[in-house]
């Protein structure tokens, strides 16, 4: 592979990394792999490992305080994997760049943790710029926080990419084995968090029996993913409606009526 080659998917893999903040969907495989298929000159293999790390990944998704094995170098180093070692879509050459995605993700998915901790340092600078009143100085944070959003998966992208062999085992036998450990409870424990903060907020208001709902399909009556997701899409259609005539009922009790205002007031019923 040529060093331009490199670069390219290194810059890639960076300018990716910006939708991991935000709505997470370019970060798919079936969407980060093609490029690099372009890149490298092999779309069909690059077409092929996606599709199948898609379906592999399909599940996964940030839940909460929960990182998930990092699809966005995975699927890049995958596919370099497959194109490069000349096995193409061979099924050795799908099985080695499957190997190759799943090993990168979870390496790549213990320094993403890491970097969330480093996070928090910017937050007390940020408060403080911000109860100054210092715009340029919040800017200046915010350019800082592009650029290591950007490096955190280019550079390692572009030195597992370029150098490629034998590059993840050498790091993973510098880095100590208490550190590793130390992460992998820390990956373990995240997604118990996660899922009691969004469990939380089911319990809020009227959303808990929903909860249960999705309980009794899977528990008891032993639906699978696809049935319970019809399900629960058409109660969230029915429940998009209801709210929707509600505020436009509170929406018409505020209009003018006879010159006068009428307001709701929840506490003391309607005044006039």
């Amino acid at each position: 592979m040529s060093l331009v080659q490199a670069l390219l998917i290194a810059a890639w893999a960076g300018y990716c990394s910006y939708d991991d903040v935000a709505p997470q969907m370019l970060r798919r495989p079936l969407l980060v792999g093609p490029l690099v298929g372009l890149i490298l000159g092999d779309m069909t293999t690059a077409l092929i490992i996606s599709a199948t790390l898609e379906l592999m990944w399909m599940g996964l998704g940030n839940m909460a305080g929960y990182q998930t094995p990092d699809m966005i170098v995975g699927t890049i180093l995958g596919v370099t994997v497959s194109i490069t070692s000349g096995t193409g879509a061979s099924p050795e050459g799908i099985a080695a760049g499957v190997a190759a995605a799943t090993t990168v993700a979870i390496l790549v998915q213990q320094l993403l943790v890491m970097t969330r901790v480093l996070k928090q340092f910017f937050e007390p600078w940020a408060n403080r710029l911000a109860k100054e009143g210092d715009l340029d100085g919040m800017m200046k944070i915010n350019l800082v926080a592009l650029v290591i959003q950007f490096l955190l998966r280019a550079v390692p992208t572009f030195i597992v990419v370029y150098f490629q062999a034998g590059v993840v085992d050498r790091i993973l036998n510098v880095v100590p084995d208490n550190v590793l450990g130390g992460l992998g409870i820390a990956s373990a424990i995240l997604p118990a968090v996660g899922l009691s903060i969004l469990m939380t907020l089911m319990m809020e208001g009227i959303l808990w029996p929903f909860l249960l709902l999705g309980f009794v399909l899977s528990g008891y009556l032993e639906l699978g993913i696809l049935p319970i997701t019809l399900i629960s899409l058409s109660f969230a259609i029915i429940y998009s409606f209801i709210m929707e005539i509600i505020d436009r009922q509170n929406d018409m009790a505020s209009v003018p009526t006879g010159g006068a205002v009428q307001n709701i007031d929840e506490d003391e019923g309607y005044d006039l």
